[in-house]
């Protein structure tokens, strides 16, 4: 899997279904991350969040501390996917709590075993999402450990973990860690627009853009970047054809109705009225009940 010129979905909980994956990569992502999985759950026998189906962009994403169990689960799926990630971000407080996400970036030598017994253990690409630190930024020491152990490409979200979204990504994190890097590095972090996937790029030199919360209600924002990227006018999406999208692949792949509730919506975002078919929605019992509001979204 090549990590260079891409528009990439970026692993976000509670929001990657396979039917919103496959709905981004109809629209333009070039690669798509799973949600984020639990590696010691996943190697205890949960399998509830691999809803994988011989995706050809699919990286998926496991957060732990634990070398050999992560090296487990990469090996369990590594026939599913085209490249394995490891979660060093998260800065959620649940998962900070088992030393894991964000927090292993206070443990170099730690990230440095994971990484190096993730590479050993299959035969796809080992990615790294990062933010700029754990408490302080080292996020360059952090991404030149990954590259040593054999890391393919790493992801930079250009904000501590003590930050939420109260102050604008820092540029110069992600500069800094593609200026010391040979592997690609993706930029990530307040990626809206296509103008907005421009500075990044300007601004950090990365390789390739992740879109997280951009993404969100408007899966079209990959193909929006490309054409912007490009010179080119995009043809804005209606937000009902792309619902009626999405139920196909929920269908398909059998996709619990509160994660189409909660697709369907996001998908009022912006729309007139938006927040009236949201009200509407949040009593909405089945598919047919959502198809009807939808009837009158613009």
């Amino acid at each position: 899997m090549d990590f260079k010129n891409k528009v990439i979905l970026a692993p976000m909980v509670a929001v990657n279904n396979i039917a919103f994956r496959k709905l981004c990569t109809d629209y333009g992502a070039d690669i798509v991350y799973s949600q984020m999985i639990d590696s010691r759950a996943f190697a205890e026998g949960n399998r509830k969040l691999v809803d994988f189906f011989n995706e050809k962009n699919l990286v998926a994403q496991f957060f732990g501390n634990n070398p050999q169990i992560m090296a487990k689960c990469a090996k369990a799926i590594e026939s599913r996917v085209q490249a394995v990630d490891l979660n060093l971000g998260c800065p959620h407080s649940d998962i900070i709590k088992t030393k894991c996400g964000s927090y292993l970036m206070s443990q170099p030598k730690k990230v440095a075993l994971i990484v190096k017994e993730l590479v050993k253990s299959v035969d796809i690409p080992v990615t790294v999402k990062i933010r700029a630190g754990y408490g302080k930024n080292n996020a360059v020491k952090i991404a030149k450990i990954c590259e040593k152990e054999g890391a393919s490409a790493i992801a930079v979200h250009g904000r501590p973990k003590t930050v939420k979204y109260e102050r604008p990504v820092d540029y110069r994190v992600i500069k800094d860690v593609k200026e010391n890097v040979d592997i690609p590095v993706i930029g990530n972090g307040d990626i809206f627009c296509g103008k907005d996937a421009k500075k990044m790029f300007d601004e950090t030199g990365c390789d390739s853009v992740m879109i997280a919360r951009g993404a969100i209600g408007n899966p079209a924002i990959f193909g929006e970047i490309k054409c912007y990227l490009k010179g080119k006018k995009f043809e804005i999406k209606s937000n009902r054809k792309m619902f009626a999208e999405y139920l196909k692949y929920c269908k398909k792949y059998k996709v619990e109705f509160k994660d189409i509730k909660r697709h369907a919506q996001w998908l009022t975002k912006g729309v007139k009225d938006g927040a009236r078919h949201r009200l509407q929605m949040n009593k909405a019992e089945d598919v047919d009940n959502l198809k009807d509001i939808y009837k009158s979204v613009e």
